[in-house]
């Protein structure tokens, strides 16, 4: 059987643009790649024009994005989004004003009441009892305990703890497994991020994660679409908690 060689198409907005991170195509019509491609304002994008581009050494020719001006009914129904948007917000713009009124309006002013004053008390002729003032002597006596109290307390030193932070790992594989699983704790879905990381790595770095990278996340764009559209179904809760490539492939697996 005779070896299946890929082929590689580059990408052309034209006259729109092309989110970040998009992948080389490998197929002529380009519809692996067609969700990458930004229409300029007032046109719809249609399709691929093949470009054989003999010229380029690297790939094996360049697909231009074509695109056809908006017809006014398609217009109208992409700007559609915008009068409901704008009705949401005067219907709860004009909610709160009502809301508003009801809470600042003036309360109806209460009637004052006669607080009636109790009779004076009868005179008489019995003397005034005799107030004793002991606040001095409470106070000299809670001065005195509280300084017999200061007197026999001991004060310990607390001594500061020791400082146990761990020396940062230095070590080529390890520091290249800790960025490998922060793209996947972060289900980054970004080609870029991960032949980056491939790239500055090569040669330095060996193990099933450098493996994995290189012959299944990067296989090409239409693995890595899949592969990412897996990834992407695993509950944050439980990818956060896988940290083994075995354990990731079982996972991914699960989902098919």
């Amino acid at each position: 059987m005779a070896d299946f060689k890929e082929r590689r198409f580059s990408i052309d907005p034209g006259k729109g643009k092309k989110m970040d991170g998009c992948p080389y195509s490998i197929y002529e019509d380009g519809h692996d790649v067609k969700d990458y491609i930004i229409p300029p304002k007032g046109y719809i994008f249609k399709g691929f024009r093949f470009d054989p581009d003999a010229s380029n050494q690297i790939y094996d020719g360049k697909l231009i994005a074509i695109y056809e001006k908006e017809t006014f009914n398609q217009k109208m129904m992409s700007q559609m989004w915008k009068f409901i948007l704008a009705f949401a917000i005067i219907a709860v713009i004009a909610i709160i004003a009502i809301l508003a009124a009801g809470v600042f309006k003036d309360p109806s002013p209460k009637p004052n009441r006669q607080v009636e004053q109790p009779a004076a008390d009868v005179e008489t002729n019995e003397p005034a009892p005799v107030v004793v003032d002991t606040t001095e002597t409470e106070t000299v006596e809670t001065t005195s305990v509280s300084e017999e109290q200061l007197a026999e307390t001991v004060v310990e030193e607390v001594k500061p703890q020791e400082e146990t932070t761990q020396p940062v790992a230095d070590d080529p594989n390890e520091l290249f497994k800790q960025a490998f699983w922060t793209l996947i704790h972060q289900r980054t879905i970004l080609m870029d991020a991960y032949d980056t990381l491939f790239k500055d790595n090569k040669g330095k770095v060996e193990g099933e994660e450098y493996d994995y990278l290189r012959f299944t996340i990067l296989k090409n764009s239409t693995a890595f679409k899949e592969w990412t559209s897996k990834l992407q179904k695993i509950p944050a809760s439980e990818l956060g908690t896988i940290n083994t490539v075995n354990d990731l492939k079982s996972k991914l697996h699960e989902i098919e």
